[in-house]
């Protein structure tokens, strides 16, 4: 068993808390805080999918199975970090005032790569947002976006899960819903406004 106990979450959520891993900094462990699980058992069971589909984990961080620890459990995956080992913030932490935005390289191109990828991979992301992306800086000139949550597929007839025609209108119905609720989202945002346009 893993202790937590001892450890402060690296993030929040309303249902989870995010560990590093005692025993792997490159790794955290996701525990549910919450009585619901539901989203859990449909992430996880939507995980071990993609991994039977031995898909590309580029842009998503990769998944690595269920542990045991002092706080109940946990799910463990990648843990994102930049290149100068701090971890990864998300997308939307960069979107919160005009000055963060300008250091992000090339974040509309980001944002492509990663719809391109999700319909590449066939990966339904039935939450896309930007606090579920995080920016990784892979050096000075390089960055790349990395889904950390919201991956999941949980049509009641699972029709998009198996036949690709259906998974890709999917996926291109909510990256359509994504991207027009941008400007909205941040619209006290300037520079991003900007390059949205």
């Amino acid at each position: 068993m893993i202790d937590l106990n001892s450890i402060e979450p690296i993030g929040k959520g309303t249902n989870r808390s995010c560990f590093v891993h005692p025993m792997d900094s490159n790794k955290c462990i996701k525990i549910t805080h919450s009585n619901d699980y539901s989203e859990t058992i449909k992430e996880i069971k939507y995980y071990k999918f993609l991994q039977k589909r031995e898909i590309s984990w580029d842009f998503l961080a990769k998944y690595y199975g269920s542990v045991a620890t002092s706080l109940g459990k946990g799910e463990v995956f990648d843990l994102v970090r930049d290149y100068d080992g701090n971890v990864s913030k998300t997308l939307s932490f960069y979107l919160q005032k005009d000055e963060k935005t300008k250091t992000l390289i090339t974040p509309i191109k980001l944002l492509e790569d990663l719809k391109q990828y999700t319909l590449k991979e066939n990966i339904v992301v039935k939450d896309l947002n930007t606090k579920n992306m995080l920016y990784q800086k892979i050096n000075e000139n390089e960055a790349r976006l990395i889904l950390i949550d919201g991956v999941v597929n949980n049509d009641f007839l699972p029709f998009s899960k198996y036949i690709p025609l259906f998974t890709q209108k999917k996926i291109k119905r909510l990256w359509k819903r994504f991207e027009e609720s941008l400007p909205h989202k941040y619209s006290f945002n300037k520079y991003f406004l900007s390059l949205l346009k």
